[in-house]
């Protein structure tokens, strides 16, 4: 977008992901419109705010990747609980339950 003219392929719309021009930490996707306002709701954080258009620019989804999710730990044993297991009655649990 430049200036402040609006064409077809650069109107801001529902669902656009955009960052703000001065800041461009500040982005999310456009869920609603008032009169002027652009109703934005923030990533990371899912709130909403409102800001104008000409604040806003439009960005490429792929601009912005989620955060790759954490590892998995190494000492975590799957188990599966719709299966049937057979306990060792030979343990020393000491009276436990």
């Amino acid at each position: 977008m430049s200036g402040n003219s609006n064409t077809d392929d650069d109107f801001i719309g529902i669902g656009d992901v955009v960052e703000h021009r001065m800041n461009t930490d500040v982005f999310g996707v456009v869920i609603g419109f008032e009169g002027s306002l652009l109703h934005v709701r923030l990533s990371p954080s899912l709130v909403v705010a409102k800001f104008h258009e000409f604040e806003l620019r439009m960005v490429e989804d792929d601009e912005y990747e989620p955060e790759p999710k954490e590892a998995e730990p190494s000492n975590v044993i799957k188990v599966d609980f719709t299966k049937r297991v057979k306990l060792d009655k030979n343990t020393k649990t000491g009276g436990a339950a």
